[in-house]
């Protein structure tokens, strides 16, 4: 929706950023379809015609904004072939479905886009996995990285091994309001965090055959972290929903899904919390069956 907000001239609202006339910052637009590196990519009608090229216009800490146009799509082929390295900007896709910007890992397992610095936004963006045994999509190594409404699909029989992990300085991490798919067999997890304290991750479908976790924290304990509102669907036998490493702190809460177990649903088949406390998830074996709630309840 686009709109005059109140109290403003000159300027309008897309997907809830203000866009002024006196906006202080740069604002610029990127489409594969019509767009090249050698226009000044300050309007849609001459936009750049890839993300990294924009991404090295912006200046760090400003707010500077990049619009994806509907229908833009690019490859990602090599490890660090998109390069977030910028803080403190927003890279938001314009459409809706199918024409929503996407990106296609393709040619190289290792094939993946880096971000290195911090306060990065991704919105509204479609990511596609087109190679079989995707090492990981996303690599989150800076403080504030956030993904909000975004989708991440398989093509075919292909599958990430991870979409999104992180190394110890991705601490404040958002991911919120996402689609993760990965219904084949191979994916070990969606999210792997690795020390990655006050992560959030919320309201979230999640689905697919997940060999590790859908969620797994590995290595180094991730502090007062937050999985809450997700609905976790894990295909592959007696594997959890979440797996978290011993010392984890935080709140899982209101997360609910399927799970496939050997027997009946216990605990520790669903859910390995670590030190976080728990409250009201409810996951299920069989169709036809209301969730049961993980975890013991307090006197």
């Amino acid at each position: 929706m686009t709109h005059y907000p109140y109290g403003f001239s000159g300027g309008v609202t897309i997907r809830g950023v203000p866009i002024l006339s006196q906006y202080p910052n740069k604002v610029f637009w990127v489409s594969s379809g019509v767009g090249s590196n050698g226009n000044h990519g300050k309007s849609p009608e001459k936009p750049f015609a890839t993300l990294d090229y924009a991404v090295g216009r912006c200046t760090a800490n400003k707010g500077d904004i990049i619009f994806l146009m509907p229908g833009h799509a690019e490859n990602i082929a090599s490890a660090g072939a998109l390069d977030l390295d910028i803080a403190g900007i927003s890279v938001i896709g314009l459409g809706h479905g199918s024409l929503r910007p996407t990106f296609t890992f393709i040619t190289d397992t290792l094939a993946d886009a880096d971000v290195d610095a911090a306060n990065i936004t991704l919105q509204n963006i479609l990511f596609k996995c087109d190679i079989d045994s995707l090492a990981a999509g996303i690599d989150v190594n800076a403080a504030g990285f956030a993904i909000i409404e975004c989708e991440f699909q398989i093509v075919g029989t292909d599958d990430a091994l991870i979409w999104v992990i992180t190394d110890a300085n991705a601490d404040d991490m958002l991911i919120q309001g996402s689609v993760f798919r990965g219904s084949n067999a191979g994916p070990t997890e969606v999210i792997r965090l690795v020390g990655a304290d006050r992560a959030k991750i919320i309201n979230n479908y999640i689905i697919g055959s997940y060999s590790t976790a859908a969620i797994n924290g590995i290595t180094t304990a991730s502090l007062e972290i937050l999985i809450a509102y997700n609905t976790i669907c894990n295909s592959v036998t007696d594997k959890l929903a979440v797996d978290l490493v011993a010392s984890c702190t935080g709140r899982i809460c209101y997360n609910n899904g399927t799970v496939v177990s050997t027997g009946n649903i216990t605990d520790a088949n669903v859910i390995d919390a670590a030190s976080c406390q728990l409250a009201q998830n409810y996951f299920s074996d069989a169709a036809g069956e209301t969730g049961k709630l993980i975890g013991t309840v307090s006197a």
